[in-house]
């Protein structure tokens, strides 16, 4: 595709977000990340038929996206019942495309061509099982795509998580409790997660565009036996 289109593609995704998201609570608290995202999504979401959200919250992505291409189909997996109630009742409940389901995401796993989870894999104790459950249920060739913390952004994670310098220090993985169970992975522990799931990855990366918590970005795919 020709670089000028790609910009102006992009433009229109910015702008579509932006206006869809006027008044309401931003996935993040920096605009930047939710418009890489939105190219992201929309890029990939664009020649997909089946796509499922694990851990979809409140929903908004899945409004976006439902919105943005209308003959796809949607799946949402969610577990806490005031997110999954307001997605259901509130947000979604107007959009055919959209099935949602009141589960942990560890006892289901939904046919697709590409799945995601934004900060959410990292709350699994066995994230290698949990992935490769999804993989399994992923279409040859399908697309998938997950945001996790960074452990190697120590003087967040310090801040945040009340950690200290040792805790951090030289480690591959770090488990705690400060809001429930989440680990945060060094840059070669999550690739690893996600290729002993069976995925290949396509793109890795250290979000810049948020530079207070600079997650870790991921998308691969499961290469056609």
């Amino acid at each position: 595709m020709h670089s000028s289109k790609v910009t102006l593609k992009r433009q229109s995704n910015k702008q579509a977000w932006s206006t869809f998201n006027l008044g309401r609570k931003l996935f993040t608290t920096i605009p930047a990340f939710d418009h890489y995202l939105t190219d992201l999504l929309s890029e990939i979401c664009n020649n997909k038929q089946r796509v499922v959200e694990y851990g979809c919250g409140d929903g908004i992505w899945l409004e976006y996206l439902a919105q943005k291409f209308p003959d796809n189909q949607f799946v949402g997996v969610e577990w806490t019942d005031r997110l999954y109630e307001y997605a259901k009742n509130i947000r979604l409940k107007n959009l055919q495309n959209i099935k949602l389901y009141h589960k942990d995401a560890t006892t289901i796993s939904v046919d697709c061509d590409f799945f995601y989870s934004l900060g959410v894999l990292e709350h699994f104790s066995d994230a290698v099982a949990v992935l490769k459950s999804w993989t399994e249920h992923l279409a040859p060739n399908g697309f998938a795509l997950t945001i996790v913390p960074n452990l190697l952004n120590t003087i967040y994670n310090m801040q945040r998580f009340q950690l200290t310098l040792d805790q951090l220090k030289g480690k591959k993985e770090v488990v705690h409790n400060c809001y429930g169970f989440e680990q945060l992975w060094s840059h070669n522990t999550i690739l690893k997660i996600v290729m002993e799931a069976g995925l290949e990855v396509l793109l890795f990366r250290v979000v810049e565009e948020n530079k207070k918590e600079r997650p870790m970005l991921i998308v691969a795919f499961k290469r056609e036996i």
